[in-house]
């Protein structure tokens, strides 16, 4: 592998990997506790939650944290065989991670359009593109990562090759 790729403020593409990883791991368990207790208190304490929209119909809030639990785990899941293979140097380690955070990139872009054109439909057009504006910087930090860490697994699966 060639030691001259950098990444993440002159970080190694190892380094960054490792770095984005971690970062990964840190944020599935903060949103998997934060989406629990969110859920938990839908389920045991509805009569405390002030959102009207809650009050009408509150299994769709739930199913949709639920939705959020599942993502937020398998992330978290796929974050540490990424940690794991790149401490090991394993690209087969590495590649779940990959595939899960396409399906997702692509999904988030889907979900700020059609959020975008509910918002523009509703005559808030300010709003959604507020919510735009704010999932195209995670989705373009997120394409960041993703295209370090695409990187890493590539030369770590070359110089596999090679040997």
């Amino acid at each position: 592998m060639s030691s001259s790729e950098t990444c993440c403020c002159g970080c190694t593409l190892g380094q960054g990997t490792l770095i984005i990883g971690i970062i990964n791991v840190i944020a599935g368990v903060i949103s998997v506790i934060k989406d629990s207790i969110a859920v938990n208190a839908m389920i045991f304490f509805p009569g405390e939650i002030k959102d009207p929209s809650f009050q009408t119909n509150p299994s769709r809030y739930i199913s949709y944290g639920f939705i959020q639990i599942f993502i937020a785990v398998v992330y978290l899941i796929l974050s540490c065989l990424m940690v794991h293979g790149c401490r090991i140097k394993n690209h087969r380690l590495i590649m779940p991670w990959l595939i899960w955070t396409y399906v997702c990139l692509f999904l988030g872009i889907g979900f700020a359009v059609i959020m975008l054109v509910i918002f523009a439909f509703a005559g808030q057009i300010g709003a959604g593109l507020l919510i735009f504006v704010i999932f195209g910087v995670i989705l373009g930090v997120q394409t960041y990562f993703l295209s370090v860490v695409r990187r890493f697994a590539h030369n770590l699966k070359r110089d596999v090759v090679e040997d």
